[in-house]
Order: C-alpha cells, then sequence, then structure tokens
C-alpha cells in the first residue's frame, strides 16, 4: 500500500513537471490528474490518505503574520 501511495505521488509530480516543463499542454495536465486522481480514489481511503499527506507534508506552511481575524 505505502509503494502504491508513494507512486501515485511520484506520478503527481511527473504530470506537474511536465506541464510546468512545457512539455504536455493544459488539456493533457489536466486529463492525467483526473485519470490520477480516479486510480488513487479506486485504490481505496487508505491509499488516498498516505497520498494527501505527502502533499501536504510537501506544501510550506501559510505565512499568517499580519493577518487578522
Amino acid at each position: 500500500m505505502a509503494k502504491k501511495a508513494t507512486q501515485f505521488v511520484a506520478d503527481l509530480r511527473d504530470n506537474v513537471d511536465a506541464w510546468y516543463d512545457g512539455r504536455i499542454d493544459y488539456d493533457a495536465f489536466t486529463a492525467r490528474q483526473r485519470t490520477m486522481w480516479d486510480a488513487i480514489r479506486a485504490a481505496g481511503p487508505a491509499v488516498e490518505e498516505r497520498v494527501l499527506r505527502a502533499l501536504r507534508d510537501e506544501m510550506r506552511p501559510a505565512n499568517l503574520d499580519g493577518l487578522t481575524r
């Protein structure tokens, strides 16, 4: 399960890199993202959670300095 989640994360990164590098257009990027997320969800909730956790862990924390509520 962890290996499958790791591969999904790598595939998502590769797709983003391909779009940023201009190797694919936005339509291809979107279609690939949809296909990958469909496969992630089909793999089950445990795999989806691992993928989401990995992606969240890569994100930089928000800078909330100066914001008011």
